[in-house]
């Protein structure tokens, strides 16, 4: 049975630490090694965290420098063969990591990561399970979030070939960077299971900032892109996206990318998912205009079937046809995204 790290960054979430750490250590796998990164909190987490210490393979409260921070501090204490994070208001399903156990135990050691469905949830109830995208695949992966991280597990033989590490530049980007990297390492491979349940609440970044996180993947995909080589991809992306402040900042990459991965990626492909992530996040945003630009590059650019199969955009592009002070005066009045 493999073994399974598996690490809890937090900070003041005490509101919701026992749901998650209960869990986890309910899961009743033998082979787990739990880590807990509390960032000095000044609630009642620490208390909460002491009554599941005889279950935690190593636990620490001590201030830090944010969520990467803390999730870099548990990948240096994991040892397991299989690794992920799960943040403390999201929670794992029932059984998930005997699941993840025998998926990675039947399935080639070229695939180093696996990902599920994350029910997302809130005070009102179950919203809706996420799968991410269907059929998947390495011009996906490489161009933004294709899947909810509390749903993904990870060989920590790849995560060392990537530097074994988060981004602490990073604070909403971290965990597609990390998944971007990588997806240039080694094989993903999408399962049917339901492995989290991802809270939505008013603190949470995913609710309360997430006009912010376009931002951190367009720097994360502009600096891969250079990476890879794909200077084209690159200056093309640079002319054509508003987030002009990514383009200012510079990522360190010191891996070498599996060859055999990249033989027939499509880098217009790769171009246009992650230009649709950007036209989804302006849209969500209200910024109408520089929404109307990214989307006429897209349809003078690539093929209607392209368009009219990404999540979304033919949505949009029919909002977009109404003139901008309608949209503006309907965003007022009423949920129109």
């Amino acid at each position: 049975m493999l073994k399974i790290s598996v690490i809890i960054p937090s900070f003041n979430q005490g509101q919701y630490i026992e749901e998650t750490l209960r869990s986890v250590t309910e899961q009743g796998y033998p082979n787990l090694e739990l880590i807990v990164i509390d960032g000095a909190s000044t609630d009642q987490s620490v208390d909460i965290i002491r009554k599941y210490e005889d279950r935690i393979s190593f636990w620490i409260s001590e201030k830090d420098k944010g969520q990467s921070d803390a999730i870099n501090k548990g990948f240096q204490r994991a040892t397991g063969d299989i690794i992920t994070w799960l943040c403390s208001d999201d929670l794992f399903t029932p059984g998930t990591l005997h699941k993840v156990n025998e998926h990675f135990s039947s399935l080639p050691t070229e695939t180093g990561l696996i990902h599920g469905g994350v029910v997302v949830f809130s005070k009102a109830g179950d919203d809706h399970t996420d799968f991410g995208y269907p059929d998947p695949s390495v011009e996906r992966y490489i161009s933004g979030m294709a899947f909810s991280q509390p749903g993904a597990f990870f060989r920590k033989k790849y995560l060392d070939l990537v530097n074994g590490r988060v981004s602490e530049a990073l604070h909403y980007g971290m965990d597609y960077d990390l998944f971007a990297r990588l997806a240039c390492v080694c094989q993903f491979k999408a399962v049917p299971d339901v492995y989290a349940r991802y809270r939505l609440h008013e603190e949470s970044k995913s609710v309360s900032q997430q006009d912010r996180f376009i931002v951190d993947w367009c720097r994360v995909y502009f600096n891969l892109c250079d990476h890879l080589g794909w200077t084209e991809t690159a200056n093309l992306l640079r002319s054509v996206s508003p987030l002009k402040d990514a383009f200012s900042y510079s990522m360190e990459h010191d891996f070498s990318i599996n060859p055999s991965i990249f033989e027939k990626v499509d880098q217009r492909k790769s171009l246009f998912y992650h230009l649709s992530y950007q036209l989804r996040a302006l849209y969500a945003a209200g910024n109408i205009k520089d929404s109307k630009r990214i989307l006429l590059f897209l349809q003078k650019n690539y093929p209607a079937d392209w368009i009219a199969e990404e999540k979304r955009v033919p949505y949009i592009a029919r909002k977009l046809q109404l003139p901008t002070l309608v949209l503006l005066t309907l965003r007022k009045v009423k949920s129109w995204i």
